[in-house]
Parts: C-alpha cells; sequence; structure tokens
C-alpha cells in the first residue's frame, strides 16, 4: 500500500488566532487575510483523536463509495485518505462500523487527504467504541465495501467460481451457486494475493457468508478492493 502521509492536520474551529507552520508544525504568529486565516483555521485547530481505522466513504452527488483511511478525528471533523476523487463542498457519509454513519461535507484536499466537517457535531469516544465488542460479547460488523471481484473459492480439495460481493476486514459476501453446509471451511483466493480462509456462516439463494479465520490488515483490505 503507498505511503500513509505523515502529516497531521487540525480541525475546523474558525476562532483560532494561531497557525501551525506548513513545514515544521511549529506554532508560529503571523498577520494573515480573513481569507487565509479561515483557511489555515479550516486546518490547524487541535484534533481530539489521531487513529488508523478502515471506513466506508460514500457520496450521493457522484454514486462512488470505497475504503477510506481515518487518520484523525474530532467533534465537528476528521481527516480521510482514500483513492476516491472528491470536491470541496461535496456530501459525504463515514462509516466506521457496519449501520454506522456519519454525514459531512468536504471542505479541504490535500492529495489524497482529505478534510470532512460533519453537520452535526459527534461524541468521539462513542464513534470509537462502536466498532469494538461490548460487555455481552456482540462485535459489531467492520464496514464492508461493495465490490463485484470474481474469485477462486476452494472446499476441501475442489476449486470453484465465485464473486465476492462485499468485503470488510472481517468477513465477506460471495455469489455462489452450489449449496454449503454451515461452518464450511473455505478459501478465498485472487490473482496473487494471499488467500483468505474463513467458515460459512450462512447460505441464502446463490449467496453465502463467510467469516474469516484472521482479521485483514487495512493493507490487506485495501490490497482487496484495489483502494
Amino acid at each position: 500500500m503507498r505511503e500513509i502521509l505523515s502529516r497531521t492536520f487540525g480541525g475546523f474551529q474558525k476562532n483560532s488566532s494561531r497557525k501551525l507552520s506548513k513545514a515544521t508544525g511549529e506554532q508560529t504568529n503571523s498577520e494573515t487575510t480573513t481569507d487565509e486565516k479561515s483557511a489555515e483555521d479550516d486546518r490547524t485547530s487541535p484534533r481530539d483523536r489521531t487513529i488508523f481505522r478502515a471506513a466506508r466513504l460514500s457520496s450521493r452527488i457522484h454514486d462512488v463509495e470505497g475504503l477510506a483511511i481515518v487518520r484523525n478525528i474530532s467533534e465537528d471533523g476528521m481527516q480521510v485518505e482514500t483513492k476516491l476523487g472528491f470536491e470541496n463542498g461535496e456530501h459525504v457519509a463515514v462509516s466506521l462500523a457496519d449501520g454506522d454513519r456519519i454525514e459531512g461535507e468536504v471542505v479541504w484536499q490535500d492529495g489524497n487527504s482529505f478534510g470532512i466537517k460533519f453537520f452535526d457535531w459527534v461524541s468521539v469516544e462513542q464513534t470509537l467504541n462502536r466498532g469494538s465488542e461490548t460487555p455481552h460479547g456482540f462485535k459489531p460488523r467492520a464496514p464492508r465495501i461493495v465490490l463485484d471481484l470474481p474469485v477462486t473459492l476452494r472446499v476441501g480439495g475442489y476449486l470453484a467460481d465465485a464473486r465476492i460481493c462485499d468485503l470488510s476486514q472481517r468477513g465477506a459476501k460471495l455469489k455462489f451457486d452450489h449449496f454449503l453446509p454451515i461452518d464450511t471451511r473455505v478459501q478465498i483466493s485472487y490473482d496473487a494475493l494471499r488467500p483468505i480462509s474463513g467458515s460459512v456462516k450462512w447460505q441464502a439463494s446463490d449467496a453465502i457468508g463467510v467469516e474469516f479465520h484472521r482479521t485483514l490488515s487495512i493493507e490487506e483490505l485495501s490490497s482487496w478492493t484495489g483502494r
């Protein structure tokens, strides 16, 4: 996976009178015009949490959806990295866990990095904990990325064609025309990528759900999604 940009940008507060040096990150006092100050302040107030989490990022305007990496998050915004293209002012939605959705607006971009300002303030702790295991042992599903990827499915000594419909770090939904008993062990292969082993957890019509035996790294997930 490409090298992750190391620069951390700030938040979206408009009333700061200090800014970060673009080259060094050190705080300096300087006079700027109103427009310059507004642009800098959009990227320089402190973030609440620096993280490295996979998320599903989507836009209704361009009807696109794909993988993003959340680099930091605060109550009013976040910085993400993605190969998807967005424009300033575009309305987007970010999901850190399946069923979770935070809506906002792209307010700046720098290469593959984007700053998103939320429409509503969020609790950082609650947002991050939604993807964690609860005291009752329930683990919310990781965000799933929609795909249409032809793969090879190994079942014992047999090989068959299948297609991945969606993929997360912990599981996948596949289109598969043959019956497989629940808990059947399978292996999913594609091109030169490391195969993924898992177990069938459900089957409905021509689709099966597979739970992986290991959690994919963000880099591996990016390789499988091509993003």
